[in-house]
């Protein structure tokens, strides 16, 4: 008997194929860099169109007109802002804002987003004649378009925690001593979720080939707080500030304050540190007019000088 050796017949009988399902449970841990002053809780921030009401209109009858920014800060605020500035189209108004903080990454958006559009802003509030004391913008301020007559002011107004890297945004900067602005430690959220995959593979000769991987359950196990910003959160918290041109020394600042208290800053601190970039109030920026390059708030707002006798004649 003649007995042949066929070697493609030999390496198919001695190669083997085992297909193999498993289910693995993996631990994610998801970062969320976001701060909430006061708690989770409060009212979100409110976007208004306001008129200045009579006592702040000119000689010429020109009324100003502002943005109320009024609420906390929220992870959906900056698109609600994108489109209160897309309804004003080229109008560049500046802000009033009042603000207990909030979400610290849409802070920074919308820091990003009014001084793209080179808007100046306000810690202050704003006031309606037809609402009582108590609640200064009320449902009978409203007009039919949802704008409303008011005016701007200073007192107790608020911008703490993420409010200030808002306010870092605009192109002038100012603060009342009658308004409050404030600083303390971020607080970085971390989420934990334990997610299940299905993964269905081969072993050919030894080796492992996926061919498929499914998630098949997702659960979440926790979440913890934590004030320590890692080397990338700092780097990119120093960037932002440098960008807005504020001096890094407000992250120092920032990092000393626990989240349970606030470190109220004055208004020689907050010029030093650039946070703000002139002394001036919420009245005295919606006031304002044209200003030039490098013009002062206090130089806009100011109403022309009165005309001499002689100046008036040779006019008539």
């Amino acid at each position: 008997m003649n007995f042949r050796f066929f070697p493609q017949l030999a390496m198919r009988c001695c190669r083997t194929a085992l297909r193999i399902v498993t289910a693995v449970s993996l631990l994610l841990v998801a970062p969320a860099f976001a701060e909430a002053a006061d708690g989770t809780g409060g009212t979100p921030m409110r976007f208004l169109l306001v008129h200045g009401e009579m006592g702040q209109c000119r000689a010429d009858n020109t009324c100003p007109d502002w943005i109320s920014a009024e609420g906390q800060i929220m992870s959906d605020t900056p698109r609600k802002l994108q489109k209160f500035l897309k309804q004003l189209g080229s109008r560049r108004l500046p802000i009033v804002v009042s603000s207990p903080g909030g979400d610290v990454k849409a802070a920074m958006e919308m820091a990003r987003t009014i001084r793209k559009q080179k808007l100046s802003i306000a810690v202050g509030r704003t006031r309606s004649r037809a609402c009582p004391y108590a609640e200064p913008i009320c449902p009978a301020a409203f007009a039919e378009d949802g704008s409303i007559k008011g005016q701007a002011f200073s007192a107790d107004a608020i911008c703490f925690s993420a409010c200030p890297l808002f306010f870092a945004g605009g192109v002038q900067r100012v603060s009342s001593p009658f308004a409050l602005l404030g600083v303390h430690q971020i607080t970085t959220t971390y989420s934990e979720v334990r997610v299940q995959y299905r993964t269905e593979y081969e072993m050919v000769d030894g080796k492992r080939k996926v061919l498929s991987k499914k998630e098949i359950g997702r659960k979440f196990v926790g979440k913890y707080d934590t004030t320590k910003l890692d080397k990338a959160q700092r780097t990119r918290l120093v960037r932002f500030l440098d960008t807005m041109g504020v001096d890094k020394g407000l992250v120092d600042v920032m990092l000393g304050t626990e989240p349970s208290g606030i470190h109220l800053m004055s208004q020689m601190e907050a010029l030093r540190l650039k946070l703000t970039t002139e002394l001036a109030d919420a009245d005295a920026l919606v006031s304002a007019r044209n200003c030039k390059d490098g013009q002062s708030i206090s130089d806009c707002a100011a109403p022309p000088p009165p005309m001499s006798s002689a100046s008036a004649m040779a006019g008539k």
